[in-house]
């Protein structure tokens, strides 16, 4: 999909949408801004399932993407064929988007392998969120086998600033050493580029000493980068939000949909 300015608004200028995979656009009143809910109608990913996710955001535009619900990847019959997920961002001078999805449940035996490529030019602005729990939590459900691959590239005016891959794999992450999850159960990724970066940083350092998780944040070359972990999911989700409230302060973007639809 691609957004573009007119007459100081966002204005969704194309969409293609296929199979599974549907996009739908909640009418707003008295802000510029653009709200983009993606929906799932598969309910779930499973079984070598291919979705592709692709948002431009031209000049003067500014967007936030989100999810309808929490997306599930349900257990595999094959998980040496894993289903996959890549989500491609492009982010024009002056413009701003917000990634901000619901979490992603890993169901036992679940296989999927990410793949996350944006694309920001010089003086915009991106705030990306991702959350991943480990089975269900409230049916009490255990991790015993999964696959699990992410990859992150993301791209500043052209040059890559930021690479990261994360594998996961086996047997149960709850029985791993501390240096692979043991005792947690949910995870997620915060990336801020913009050219408040290094400002923010210290900002949100100084908000994670009372995080109530594992939490931790570094800025290098434009691009924020903070991590969080814990044993409850619900206190991962609370230190995101907040930390999302912080970096949105002053833009107001992602307040209304922190509300209405994140979470």
């Amino acid at each position: 999909m691609q957004f573009g300015a007119r007459a100081g608004q966002a204005a969704l200028e194309a969409l293609v949408q296929d199979g599974c995979l549907k996009a739908r656009f909640p009418r707003q009143q008295d802000t510029p801004g653009k709200t983009g809910v993606l929906i799932n109608t598969a309910g779930g990913i499973a079984d070598g399932d291919i979705l592709d996710i692709a948002v431009r955001v031209g000049c003067g535009a500014d967007v936030v993407m989100t999810s309808q619900a929490a997306e599930r990847v349900y257990k595999a019959r094959n998980m040496a064929v894993p289903s996959r997920l890549h989500t491609v961002l492009g982010v024009e001078k002056a413009a701003t988007l917000y990634w901000l999805p619901q979490e992603t449940i890993l169901f036992d035996g679940g296989a999927i392998a990410r793949r996350y490529d944006a694309d920001i030019a010089q003086g915009g602005r991106c705030l990306m969120a991702e959350m991943l729990v480990f089975g269900r939590v409230a049916r009490g459900e255990v991790i015993e086998k999964t696959s699990l691959f992410d990859r992150w590239r993301i791209r500043l005016d052209g040059r890559l600033v930021f690479a990261d891959g994360f594998r996961l794999s086996g047997g149960a992450p709850h029985t791993y050493g501390t240096a692979r999850l043991k005792g947690v159960k949910a995870i997620a990724t915060l990336l801020f580029i913009g050219p408040e970066a290094a400002f923010a940083k210290a900002r949100l350092r100084d908000s994670m000493e009372d995080a109530g998780c594992h939490a931790a944040c570094s800025e290098r070359g434009g691009v924020l980068i903070a991590r969080f972990a814990g044993a409850e999911p619900h206190t991962v989700r609370e230190a995101m939000m907040a930390a999302i409230a912080l970096l949105d302060e002053g833009k107001d973007m992602a307040s209304p949909v922190l509300s209405r639809w994140i979470f």
